[in-house]
């Protein structure tokens, strides 16, 4: 069983979903609406523990009915919720989703919360640190908390992988720290200025991620499939052909997928595996609810030979 660190959001993901993505100005009757456990790190932390992993979230939500929702729903998990803060004053945070009928999505996140884990909170986490496989970040929280989870990652000799999402610019100093960054298309554009349009466009934003100091970029690229590239290699794995529901989330289950399995598996082996908990988790409507478990995974991969 690996030990997975997960340290970044817990939001509550409000859901409508639209026939499509309103224009500028326009208005929609949406056709359901739904209030749905999400957060890029809450979604990572219930994908790795589906996913088989011993798993602990290091975060921060309001001390309201949606911070506690958090915390019922990890906690069915199996997830250690030890460095779980409560902010004193903030709310939980929270996403706005439009999701459209064919399943593409388009979200607003309103942070809150989640600027309430700092690098001070990370200072008595050294035990966790020592024992876990692999630190998993993202962008939903404050970006030298990043920085500081890195730091610790590297002190204890363990695997770290920031998913580079919301698409904002970073500086190189995470870049360069990480053991893996991943961002998927929008994200690698913020990063590097290429616009992703064909795999030679994510190979040169994922040239350009390594001259900036990054060790190993995999970009995850929709239905392209994903992409590893270093300084030595590049590999390309193709997506497999679902009929997507909601794609929400669905970046969130391949970066657990990844960090589950980087250590066992070559880049190729990985990215594949990662590309099916994500294809498996875009087939069901929601975030959290839509994490696959392990026996899904294999039995997808099996199906797909």
């Amino acid at each position: 069983m690996a030990n997975i660190l997960v340290v970044g959001s817990a939001n509550i993901d409000l859901v409508t979903r639209v026939q499509r993505v309103p224009k500028p100005g326009e208005t929609l009757l949406g056709r359901s609406f739904d209030t749905v456990p999400g957060g890029k790190g809450a979604n990572q932390a219930t994908a790795a523990a589906r996913l088989g992993a011993a798993t602990w979230f290091a975060g921060c939500v309001g001390n309201d009915a949606f911070g506690e929702m958090q915390r019922r729903n990890l906690s069915a998990e199996g997830i250690d919720l030890t460095h779980l803060h409560v902010h004193p004053s903030e709310p939980t945070g929270t996403a706005v989703i439009l999701v459209a009928e064919e399943g593409q999505n388009s979200i607003v996140v309103t942070p809150a919360a989640n600027m309430g884990i700092r690098p001070d909170d990370l200072a008595g986490m050294a035990e966790v640190f020592a024992r876990v496989d692999a630190v998993v970040m993202q962008l939903e929280i404050p970006l030298d908390t990043v920085e500081a989870a890195l730091d610790l990652a590297r002190r204890h000799a363990v695997l770290s992988i920031v998913d580079a999402g919301p698409a904002q610019q970073v500086p190189d100093a995470i870049i360069e720290k990480a053991d893996v960054i991943s961002p998927n298309e929008t994200e690698a554009e913020a990063l590097t200025g290429v616009a992703i349009q064909s795999l030679d466009d994510a190979r040169e934003a994922g040239r350009e991620l390594l001259e900036r100091g990054a060790r190993r970029v995999v970009l995850k690229l929709g239905a392209m499939g994903a992409l590893y590239i270093d300084d030595k290699e590049w590999v390309h794995v193709p997506a497999f052909s679902i009929t997507p529901v909601d794609t929400t989330a669905a970046g969130d289950a391949f970066t657990a997928a990844l960090a589950l399995v980087w250590k066992e598996r070559r880049p190729g082996d990985a990215l594949a595996f990662a590309n099916a908990a994500g294809a498996l988790a875009a087939t069901v409507a929601g975030a959290q609810p839509s994490m696959p478990t392990r026996a899904a995974v294999d039995a997808f991969l099996r199906t797909q030979g």
